[in-house]
């Protein structure tokens, strides 16, 4: 039956009918068909005029009908796109290697992974395709293993229940960046309609393209975990046999953290049993973001009633870590930031490589973060690796990494704030169930001595600084308010003048990198050895907002959209000397309440209905 309706819109009538004549799935169709029985045009409005881009980690909204939604046809329109752009710009080996397909266990992924393996078998192009969920990580790896062409991974990471996505990788196992996100949208809206033949996915597995790689890439990615740690680490993880609680976070980590923690000679963790398996209703968290305190709670109990010190707890997706530990001094849990954690991680796999006699300085070997990220990684590594920066996601700090292998460099760890760590390029892109090991690695070897995880960022503080950092968001439904945000920002002092104070703090220079503006203009954008090139720091910024701010006393901060959630972040530090635990915990106050001064003097979040959390 043909639906006779007029929204009073003519580009919007032309897209929810586009829609309804290639919508095969019921339930969306269904959607669609009630919003317009009750003329719900604002809301089609919102989802059909326009499509989604690739973010900072790929696409990723609500699944529901619409080309701004997660749903089947925007899955098929993706796949196609993406199959047709790989057959103009790969080469026949890589087509022949085929594509490599991996799902979490959120609603539709399944689905939605099969839909994408039809699209490329249809175009002959060979598939493989996990059997099961699978930790985002190991697509990357599987990617770079069979020389595919490309990798998809159907996920929405830590996002709340409601959400899905999509996240691509190129022929060299790191997400896509420009020019090959911005291509494939082109080829995307070549590729609209939708043959028939996509909609059937019976006995998709079984086609004669189809091979599922589980087995085999579970194998070699546990052989490269043990490759990763020195014969000496190996046997100091067997003795020390230290105890951790871990949680999946109701997603696919826990039998890969088992697995993982067997090849490195690791004790098998403790799990929490409440959150081992996937389970697409979180039923246990508001929102599955292990960055979030609640999210840790039945960790942290568990690790309490059984005396366990170091708790590991991954996002649903297992390309994340939080790390906890018992603090014996202060009788509580010490939760480590991203910013920590990464200095750590850093500062560890440094001594590694240095201990290991390998080649050591500032243009051999190099340390990544993103913008937002703290600095302190900088003063560890100085004189012996160079610390290079990107834009916010690790599409950009993986290609980074890729770029500097092709100049015989040694990309040896990268970190973001928001508990992401890539400690080895084997797999160039954000992996939680390596970091898993390398933390519960470094904590054998700290236990051994006496010392542990917060021992040791307190002798890095003693030595570097106490690099304090504090960093909150506001979330928003109304998208306007990022607009009210960043005029205020831009016409702070009178039309295009920004602030030159804010509040009783002095502003030293602003850097606006949608607008392209610094203030004053230095002229230099340089990022390190490589320039800025492939950086995301060399082109236009288009990843929505982010301004950066020096202020006079060494503040720093950022405040910047999200590029995965309706948010506004942002992100400050401070370095001071403070030796003693006593010290920092006064600075931390202090910092806090200049921090919340300044941003709610700056960006006002209340007059444009956001609020504190």
């Amino acid at each position: 039956m043909v639906l006779i309706f007029d929204s009073g819109d003519a580009k919007l009538n032309a897209a929810v009918r586009g829609w309804l004549e290639r919508d095969k799935n019921p339930v969306t169709y269904k959607e669609v068909e009630d919003a317009i029985n009750n003329s719900r045009w604002t809301t089609l409005r919102k989802t059909m005029l326009q499509r989604q881009k690739f973010g900072t980690a790929g696409l990723r909204g609500p699944m529901g009908a619409g080309y701004m939604c997660m749903n089947d046809v925007v899955v098929l329109q993706t796949a196609q796109g993406l199959c047709s752009y790989v057959q103009k710009v790969c080469n026949q080996k890589q087509l022949q290697n085929g594509v490599v397909v991996g799902f979490d266990g959120r609603y539709n992924s399944r689905r939605f992974a099969e839909l994408t393996a039809k699209v490329f078998v249809s175009a002959n192009i060979p598939v493989h395709l996990f059997s099961e969920v699978c930790p985002t990580p190991l697509v990357s790896y599987a990617t770079i293993m069979y020389g595919a062409a490309a990798g998809v991974m159907v996920t929405a990471s830590h996002n709340p229940k409601a959400d899905n996505g999509y996240k691509v990788y190129w022929s060299n196992g790191s997400q896509i960046t420009t020019p090959h996100d911005d291509n494939i949208i082109e080829e995307i809206w070549t590729c609209l309609d939708i043959p028939d033949e996509h909609w059937k996915i019976d006995g998709i597995r079984s086609h004669e393209l189809v091979k599922d790689c589980l087995e085999e890439v579970t194998t070699k990615y546990m052989e490269y975990i043990r490759s990763s740690l020195s014969e000496e680490l190996l046997e100091q993880n067997r003795k020390a046999e230290v105890r951790t609680v871990y949680s999946a976070m109701h997603g696919v980590g826990y039998d890969f953290i088992v697995k993982a923690f067997e090849a490195a000679n690791l004790k098998a963790p403790l799990s929490v049993i409440e959150q081992q398996d996937p389970n697409p209703n979180f039923p246990t968290v508001k929102f599955p973001n292990p960055e979030e305190k609640e999210c840790l709670d039945l960790s942290l109990k568990l690790a309490l009633a059984n005396g366990v010190k170091l708790v590991l707890v991954n996002d649903p997706d297992a390309d994340r870590l939080a790390v906890a530990e018992y603090d014996d001094e202060f009788k509580s849990w010490k939760v480590f930031t991203g910013n920590e954690m990464g200095s750590l991680l850093g500062w560890w796999l440094l001594q590694q490589h240095c201990a290991n006699g390998s080649a050591v300085g500032e243009d051999e070997v190099f340390m990544i973060a993103s913008y937002v990220s703290s600095k302190m990684l900088r003063a560890i590594a100085k004189g012996k690796a160079q610390l290079v920066e990107t834009l916010t996601g690790f599409k950009w700090m993986g290609n980074v990494t890729l770029l500097l292998l092709q100049q015989g460099k040694i990309p040896l760890f990268a970190f973001e704030e928001a508990i992401g760590y890539m400690c080895s390029h084997k797999v160039p892109d954000k992996d939680g169930i390596s970091a898993a090991v390398h933390v519960a690695t470094l904590a054998s070897s700290l236990y051994s001595k006496g010392s542990s995880l917060l021992n040791q960022l307190q002798a890095l503080y003693a030595e570097y600084g106490y690099h304090i950092c504090y960093n909150s968001y506001f979330a928003f439904d109304d998208s306007s308010a990022i607009q009210k945000i960043f005029s205020r920002i831009r016409n702070y002092n009178g039309p295009g003048q920004y602030p030159t104070k804010v509040g009783p703090v002095e502003i030293l220079s602003i850097k606006d990198f949608a607008a392209g503006v610094t203030v004053p203009d230095d002229g230099n954008n340089s990022s390190g050895h490589l320039g800025s090139v492939g950086t995301g720091l060399d082109g236009d910024y288009t990843c929505g907002e982010m301004v950066a701010l020096q202020c006079a006393g060494g503040l720093r901060a950022v405040v910047r959209t999200s590029g995965t959630e309706l948010k506004v972040k942002y992100y400050t530090e401070l370095v001071r000397r403070a030796p003693r635990r006593s010290e920092q915990e006064a600075i931390k106050v202090e910092f806090e309440k200049i921090v919340k001064d300044f941003i709610q003097e700056l960006i006002q979040p209340a007059a444009v209905g956001l609020l504190w959390i």
